[in-house]
Parts: C-alpha cells; structure tokens; sequence
C-alpha cells in the first residue's frame, strides 16, 4: 500500500535567499528597531556570563551582540557570503570542537535554517557541560507572527518559518540541556517609526498583558552536567573479619569424639 504523502515541507525545501532577504531587512528602520528590542533582552543576561569563551552564530552578517557578555574569548559565526563575522561556515557542520565553549548564542538561526535540527545538534555539541545556550527567534504566536499570514505581496525578510519557544524547548530536552527561563519583547508591528507611534498603545498593551508573546523572544538553557559520586576510600572500610564463628556446643561435640 502507497502511503499517502505528508502535507509539510521539507526542511531541506524552500527558498535559499530568504537568509539574504532578513539580512538586508535588518539594515531597514524596522529591522533595526527589532534589533535594539533584542539587544535590550541579551543585555542583562549578557552581563551575568561566566566562563572563557562565547560563540555567537548568525543567520546574517556581524550584529555585534556579545558586546554585554565580560567573557574574555568571543567569535562569531555566519553563512557563507555575509561578512563581519569571525568564521564564515555551514551552520550544520559547525568548526567548534565538542564541549570547547561556554556560551552560545543563535540569531534568528533556527527560523530560517534548513535542518534546524541539525544546526540545533551541532551548536550544542560544542557547548562545555554547565554552559549556556540563547536562542532569540520570532514568536509564532505574536502580532508580528499571525500578521506575516496575510501580508501576501511582498513579503519582507521575516518570513521564515517560526518555531515555539514550547517547541524549542523540547528539541533542547533531548539533547540534555535544561531550560533556564525565557523573555520576550518588541510587542508591536515592523513599520517605520511613524507607524509604529501610531502603535505605542499597543506596545504597552503586549507588555502587560500578553509579556510572553512578543514579536521575538529569548530563550535560555543550560547543559546538564554528569553527577560523580565518589566510591567510598579503602581506608575508610571497616575491616571484615575473617574468623569463622563455630558454635561452643558444637565446638565441644567435636573435641570429645577426637
């Protein structure tokens, strides 16, 4: 029997400029009013790091967001062909080596990348146990996610494909990490500083009322570190005796019948 075909793309299928399209969203009056909310949230959590070496992987060019975080060693990662980062790569098939990096942050990475799953595995795999992962995304369940449904013609660069926190959140489960906590911003719609006057009602709004379903949201989780309990020192053993206790009675029964 054929079985009938599922009715979802494929993470592999799409369009591969939608990266490039976010990117020069970025640069607009919008794209960087977004980005000011975003480096809002990352910049109290940024302050709080420990540790030696920070990783931020990008689905754009540079957007300098570990310039908050006081560790020492920072990088930066992104597609092949946007420049400012450290290391151009495939977000898949990252060049860090396993458990080598204290904190990794992904920019909008999981939205537009084509095995989200994959990129996900890699970016956790160089993570350090007891080291932390941020993953800022688009909220699905926002003004800004149920808004890019009907906007038909023209689509910005925002128009990728949004993950749930609760989703995400599960995918980090698996791979043995747990989550810390989450924040959310940018309450109102992408438009140009006029519009989004014309919205500040709205903004104030979204923070009191619905604060965990803004536009784009962080998510933050921390690996799980092995537990060793230590065996108990040879020294520390109470000695077994090696004495064999016979019983008096019978003891005697035995002498008497030598």
């Amino acid at each position: 029997m054929q079985l009938p075909p599922l009715n979802r793309n494929s993470f592999s299928a799409g369009n591969n400029d939608l990266e490039k399209h976010f990117d020069a969203w970025l640069d607009s009056e919008p794209g960087q009013a977004l980005l000011e909310a975003e480096r809002t949230m990352l910049a109290d959590w940024m302050r709080r790091q420990v540790g030696q070496r920070a990783v931020a992987i990008y689905s754009s060019r540079e957007q300098d967001l570990l310039r908050e975080s006081p560790l020492r060693w920072k990088m930066s990662v992104g597609p092949m062909g946007f420049p400012g980062v450290t290391v151009q790569s495939r977000l898949d098939s990252l060049p860090l080596a396993k458990s080598s990096v204290d904190v990794v942050m992904l920019h909008h990475v999981l939205d537009f990348a084509r095995d989200p799953h994959q990129v996900l595995r890699e970016a956790c795999r160089s993570i350090a146990p007891g080291g932390q992962v941020a993953i800022v995304g688009f909220h699905p369940v926002s003004m800004m996610g149920l808004a890019r449904w009907f906007y038909w013609r023209g689509r910005p660069g925002w128009s990728g494909r949004f993950y749930r926190p609760n989703r995400v959140t599960d995918w980090l489960q698996v791979l043995g990490f747990e989550v810390d906590g989450m924040a959310s911003g940018f309450y109102t719609m992408p438009f140009r500083q006029q519009g989004r006057q014309r919205l500040r009602l709205l903004e104030w709004l979204g923070s009191m009322l619905w604060p965990r379903h803004g536009s784009t949201y962080l998510l933050v989780a921390r690996k799980r570190a092995g537990v060793i309990r230590p065996l108990p020192s040879r020294q520390s053993r109470v000695p077994r005796n090696t004495v064999v206790p016979v019983p008096v009675a019978r003891w005697g029964q035995q002498n008497r019948e030598s």
